[in-house]
């Protein structure tokens, strides 16, 4: 299992991780520099069963002190209400 900082060190290797949503939605959850926040892509999965990027976050807005999930769930939210405007 790894642990938080070797997450970390993974995820920085990749440029990002993935972290279920919702069903059928994801989030690309990318860290900035010094991990100290997140950005991402929201994806969710077409009915061809493709998976489509719905939005991104403009630069890293979500504080790393939530977490991955809670993190994941805040981009959800936020390219949503994006896409609502």
């Amino acid at each position: 299992m790894l642990t938080s900082v070797d997450h970390i060190e993974e995820i920085h290797e990749f440029g990002w991780t993935r972290v279920d949503t919702a069903p059928g939605e994801w989030v690309a959850l990318v860290p900035n520099e010094d991990n100290s926040a997140w950005g991402g892509t929201l994806w969710k999965r077409g009915e061809d069963g493709v998976d489509y990027s719905e939005g991104c976050t403009a630069g890293h807005p979500i504080s790393a002190a939530l977490g991955f999930e809670a993190a994941a769930r805040e981009i959800a939210v936020l390219v949503k209400k994006e896409n609502a405007k």
